[in-house]
């Protein structure tokens, strides 16, 4: 009867092998499992906002995008305002107003004046950018360029002894795109402020090169 009772003394050794201590015997190791189940989330939501964070080369390689179609755009209407002019002159007659004649000369230096500089922004010859940036420097900007641009622009819808439908064409697109450079300028501004103007035959300062 004796041995009966005292017999179950040894299993309580196995038992506390078997289950383990309970939680709030060791609050250390709860504390532990905590922070190890909630390192994995952390980890994933960092490595979410990572990967959609834009880098910054995509955002370079779409202002420089946007930056060669507005040169291409330049070089499309440059063409069409030299054309105006040189079919205005060639209708020119006898009897007309002669400072018709002169606008139409003045479109087409105009023209040619910014298509040299969108070449030169696309291949620099140093002798002509040098000549250029030292004449004609607000083309060398964004704000100076624009300006000019919706300046042609008045300037192609005021020749009246020209094709009307070429007029108003080349003159709207003028202006619409001087709009555009401006609204560009102020509003997405991180597409066109790493716009870089021509420097061949200069310095960083803009001095001549030796």
């Amino acid at each position: 009867f004796f041995f009966f009772f005292a017999a179950p003394g040894p299993p309580s050794s196995n038992m506390s092998g078997t289950y383990g201590e309970p939680d709030w015997a060791n609050p250390g190791a709860s504390a532990k499992a905590d922070v190890t189940a909630d390192a994995g989330p952390t980890t994933t939501s960092a490595s979410a906002a990572a990967a959609n964070t834009p880098s910054p080369s995509a955002g370079k390689s779409k202002s420089s995008c946007i930056q060669r179609l507005l040169s291409i755009l330049n070089l499309l209407l440059c063409a069409g305002m030299m054309t105006l002019g040189i079919l205005t002159l060639i209708e020119f007659q006898k009897g007309m107003d002669i400072s018709e004649a002169f606008v139409a000369a003045y479109m087409i230096l105009f023209a040619a004046l910014l298509a040299l500089y969108e070449f030169m922004w696309w291949s620099t010859i140093d002798a002509i950018n040098k000549s250029m940036r030292k004449n004609f420097g607000f083309l060398y900007g964004i704000k100076g360029k624009a300006a000019y641009l919706i300046f042609v622009a008045f300037l192609t819808i005021g020749l009246e002894s020209s094709i009307k439908w070429l007029r108003y064409t080349v003159g709207i697109a003028f202006l619409a795109d001087g709009a555009l450079h401006f609204f560009l300028l102020c509003s997405k501004p991180d597409l066109v402020s790493n716009y870089k103007s021509p420097t061949g035959g200069l310095t960083e300062g803009g001095d001549e090169v030796v």
